[in-house]
C-alpha cells in the first residue's frame, strides 16, 4: 500500500512538474489538491496518523533513555571497579574463595606458553615444563 501511494505521489509530481499544459491546468491541479487535502476525512485521517507516530516516537525515545540509564550506571560501576583496582584496593579473585582462585590458576596454561608453543619458540625460564601420561602423572 505504502508502495502504491509513493508512486501515485511520485507520478502527480512528475505530471505537475512536466506538464505542458499550461499554466490553467497547473491552476486546476493546485486547485484539486487543496481541495483534496481539505477534506475533513483526509484531515481526521492525517491527524490519526501524527498521533500514531507521536506515540512510537515517545515509546522509542523513554525506551533508549531507559536504556542509556542502565549502561550509563553499568559504566559507572564498571569505571570505579577499575579504578579501586589500579589503585591497589583490591585484588583480583579476592570475591572468590581462595581454592577456586588457585586451581584455575594452575590448571589454565598462560596464554604466553601456549602461544610460543604454537609458534615452535621456546617457553620463558620460569614456566614450569610438564607432560602428563595417560596416568595423569607428569612424566
Amino acid at each position: 500500500m505504502r508502495f502504491r501511494a509513493g508512486l501515485l505521489v511520485g507520478f502527480g509530481a512528475g505530471y505537475v512538474l512536466g506538464a505542458k499544459a499550461g499554466r490553467e491546468r497547473y491552476q486546476q491541479i493546485v486547485e484539486a489538491t487543496r481541495a483534496f487535502l481539505d477534506n475533513p476525512g483526509v484531515q481526521r485521517l492525517t491527524d490519526e496518523v501524527n498521533k500514531t507516530v507521536n506515540v512510537g516516537k515517545e515509546r522509542v525515545t523513554s525506551a533508549t533513555s531507559r536504556k542509556v540509564e542502565q549502561v550509563s550506571s553499568s559504566l559507572a560501576d564498571q569505571a570505579s571497579k577499575a579504578k579501586g583496582f589500579v589503585a591497589g584496593e583490591s585484588k583480583p579473585g579476592a570475591d572468590k574463595p581462595a581454592e577456586e582462585s588457585t586451581a584455575a590458576k594452575t590448571s589454565a596454561p598462560s596464554s604466553k606458553t601456549s602461544a610460543a608453543k604454537d609458534a615452535g619458540e621456546e617457553t620463558p625460564a620460569s614456566a614450569p615444563q610438564t607432560t602428563a601420561t595417560r596416568s595423569g602423572r607428569p612424566s
